[in-house]
């Protein structure tokens, strides 16, 4: 039993990784630009700071936004924009609870920013070394929804909000 517990320790992250269409953590920053400029036809992709890609179209009614977090040049964290409704938070929470069972962090508040009021309602769930995420934010004149998938890591703490 012991030796099991020292070889569960000694697989690699990897291989309890997340996956998301052919994105998957520990993946190079190269790597996944590659991906992008040839496989997915995003109006932009821009590279804020180091360690985030986000890759997006102009267009509103499209919708599309993807978030890629690296942590030392490696892919650890991914978020994606779905088109924000009160079904699709239900229905994603749903699927969640069926797949991975009830939420380990259920997370909710509400802040000032400069326009008025933001209101954020998030849940997690932990599938092995990661955490999966819905999060549901009401700003004054607008409303987003995400899915999330981190890897822990040794840059920031996971679930990241």
């Amino acid at each position: 039993m012991k030796r099991l517990a020292v070889l569960l320790a000694c697989l690699p992250l990897s291989a309890l990784a997340f996956e998301v269409a052919e994105f998957k953590s520990g993946m190079a920053q190269n790597e996944v630009r590659q991906l992008l400029s040839a496989n997915w036809n995003f109006d932009k992709v821009v590279e804020p700071s180091d360690d985030v890609i986000l890759a997006f179209d102009l267009d509103p009614a499209i919708a599309r936004r993807y978030q890629f977090r690296f942590c030392k040049g490696k892919l650890v964290g991914f978020e994606q924009d779905v088109r924000p409704s009160l079904k699709s938070l239900i229905i994603a929470t749903k699927n969640n609870n069926e797949q991975h069972g009830q939420p380990v962090r259920v997370y909710s508040n509400t802040h000032v920013v400069s326009n008025g009021e933001k209101a954020v309602y998030a849940l997690f769930w932990r599938q092995q070394a990661d955490f999966i995420g819905v999060k549901y934010t009401v700003l004054p004149n607008a409303e987003s929804m995400s899915l999330s998938f981190d890897t822990q890591n040794l840059c920031y703490t996971s679930p990241r909000m």
